[in-house]
Formats: structure tokens, C-alpha cells, sequence
């Protein structure tokens, strides 16, 4: 309950004073391990609403909660590496976050892994692979990803194309807890598959 109420101010977008309240009741709840708290907490770090912007410990909140299986504090731990954003890029630690929401279905997350790999990022350069996760974000919807797949499909031999297409067909997304994604009381412990398509709250591109 007091994680909702917490939440409920941040997604009504309060005065200052309301998302200081909002930032101080979800501390509460990410101090006892709530992952979905945690979650919203990195946000208000890292936009600098209810509390002063910090990087630092928007990372660090956003990490407690992807270690928990948070796959939007993935995402956003991982944008946060990539760009830099409290010093140079860290594209080791982006690929593996990257790698880790992509694996739940997180189209974003499929895209900017894409680009890693194709550009040798942070991880080996793989066409192949760039190629696997283009498509499959792909078809979710991703219209740039549509365009990166086909850029570097035109550079695949015929049978690397074929074995990397296949893959893209025969991909399913890992079951997630949804205990660690949405709030406790919308939350049984059964794991599921999450929705194609949903979106990081940071800007991945």
C-alpha cells in the first residue's frame, strides 16, 4: 500500500512538493527490497523529480532492481552506460543489460543490443546476431529496426542470412516475475511473459 500511494503521485506528475513525498515514500519501499520501488526511485534520480538529479544513485537503484529481474531498470541502467551518463560510455556493462531486458521481450532493449553488435560495442561485432536481434524487434513493430536488419542483412552470406533469420523465427522471450515489474498488489509470483513492445521510461536512442 505504501508503495501505491507513492507511485500514484509519480504518475500523476505532482508539485514539487508531492514527488518529494512520492520520492520519500518510495525509498521506503526500494529500502526493503520492493523492486518495482526501486525502479520508480532510479527514475526520480536520474529526471531529478521530488529529490536533486543523481546519476550515481539512480544507477545504483535501477541496478538493485534489475538484480532482482526488474527489466525496465535493466533497460535504463543499461541507456544509462551506453550514453555515458556520468562520465565516458561504458558499453561493456550497456551490452550486458541490454542483453539481459532483450531476452524478456524488451523491444528497445532488442534494438540498442542490435547496434552494439553490429558496431562491435562493448561486446564482439556479429553481424549475424545484430541481424537476430533486428528482426525480432522488428516484429514487434520497430520500424528502424526493420531498416537496421535489412542494412546489415544486405552484408550476410546467403547462408549466414538463412541461419540468423531462422533464429529470429524460432526466438520466444524468457518468463519474468511479475513481482519484480509491477506493484505488489497486481503482482502473483507466477512468472509470465511480458507484452511485446513496451517501453523504458529513458529515451533509448
Amino acid at each position: 500500500a505504501v508503495y501505491e500511494v507513492g507511485d500514484q503521485l509519480v504518475e500523476q506528475r505532482g508539485s514539487p512538493r508531492e514527488l518529494k513525498l512520492a520520492a520519500s515514500i518510495l525509498e521506503k519501499a526500494a529500502e526493503k527490497g520492493l523492486a518495482p520501488a526501486q525502479y520508480r526511485l532510479g527514475r526520480l534520480y536520474e529526471k531529478g523529480l521530488g529529490v536533486d538529479r543523481d546519476i550515481a544513485l539512480a544507477k545504483a537503484w535501477y541496478e538493485r532492481a534489475a538484480r532482482q529481474g526488474n527489466v525496465k531498470a535493466m533497460h535504463n541502467l543499461a541507456v544509462l552506460y551506453a550514453n555515458g551518463a556520468d562520465g565516458k560510455p561504458e558499453y561493456g556493462a550497456a551490452a550486458k543489460w541490454f542483453r539481459d531486458a532483450a531476452s524478456y521481450g524488451l523491444r528497445d532493449s532488442q534494438f540498442n543490443l542490435g547496434v552494439l553488435l553490429a558496431r562491435g560495442l562493448g561486446t564482439q561485432r556479429n553481424a549475424v546476431e545484430a541481424y537476430r536481434w533486428f528482426s525480432i524487434a522488428a516484429a514487434q513493430g520497430d520500424a528502424e529496426a526493420a531498416r537496421k536488419r535489412d542494412e546489415v542483412g544486405r552484408g550476410l552470406k546467403a547462408a549466414d542470412l538463412k541461419a540468423a533469420q531462422e533464429a529470429a523465427t524460432a526466438w520466444r522471450p524468457a518468463p519474468y516475475n511479475r513481482a519484480a515489474n509491477e506493484a505488489p498488489s497486481d503482482a502473483p509470483q507466477a512468472a509470465t511473459t511480458p507484452p511485446p513492445g513496451q517501453r523504458a521510461s529513458a529515451e533509448p536512442r
